[in-house]
């Protein structure tokens, strides 16, 4: 999975741009935005933020993947590879990480996906020539791409929607290719903006408690845990 992010430039400017935005709210001087921007940041005010977006290019991600990550709306855009456009005749696709071990299992599985490639090619190759349309020899070609087959989209965030990506994709009970996802956006942002490292993580980090519940890895304490300890403080004043 290939992360890249198709703005640099402008990301590089986000602090400026969000404090140009935001000197409006105080009639703050306008000589170094990039300083009102970052404490805009600081404060929770991200208002200023929300008309830039960075924006992600993923190459060779799961189409599962894919499906998780569009589920993100608010401050998000995004377009995925049409599999109506784009022929999929031989398509790359995810291997399950927990059956690698299984020499004889791992084999069916490849089996299972040259026969979903074979039988696309041939749906593929007889709509052409019944219809003479690609675009119409994909589309019911498609029909029969596994869910793991390999795709590539766009995805841009505000930084605002970026920090909840990373939020909620960071947890380690995350799915592994989300939040392998979420790593590469990490990365490929701190490169440009190492301002965001305190921001881009984990739910748990961000508040200092997990909202897990029952499911917490136990890095952090639970809501109800964190409650008792501080009245626990409190009570020993």
């Amino acid at each position: 999975m290939k992360v890249t992010i198709l703005n640099p430039e402008e990301t590089t400017k986000l602090f400026e741009y969000w404090g140009k935005a935001s000197c409006v709210c105080y009639d703050t001087e306008t000589e170094t935005p990039e300083k009102v921007g970052k404490h805009c940041m600081n404060s929770g005010h991200f208002s200023g933020s929300r008309g830039r977006f960075i924006l992600f290019k993923v190459e060779g991600c799961p189409r599962f993947t894919i499906d998780q990550a569009v589920r993100h709306e608010v401050g998000v855009m995004k377009n995925v590879q049409s599999f109506r456009y784009v022929s999929k005749d031989a398509f790359v696709y995810e291997i399950p990480v927990e059956i690698t071990d299984n020499h004889e299992l791992l084999e069916k599985y490849h089996a299972h996906m040259m026969n979903s490639r074979d039988l696309y090619c041939e749906i593929q190759e007889y709509v052409l020539n019944k219809t003479g349309s690609h675009e119409r020899a994909n589309e019911q070609a498609r029909h029969v791409i596994p869910i793991s087959t390999h795709a590539d989209f766009v995805i841009g965030m505000t930084v605002e929607a970026l920090i909840h990506f990373e939020n909620s994709r960071l947890c380690i009970r995350a799915e592994d290719k989300i939040r392998e996802l979420a790593l590469g956006f990490k990365n490929a942002t701190l490169e440009l903006l190492p301002e965001l490292k305190e921001k881009l993580v984990p739910n748990c980090q961000a508040l200092l408690w997990c909202p897990e519940g029952h499911a917490s890895c136990g890095a952090y304490p639970t809501k109800k845990q964190l409650k008792q300890m501080i009245a626990e403080v409190r009570a020993n004043e």
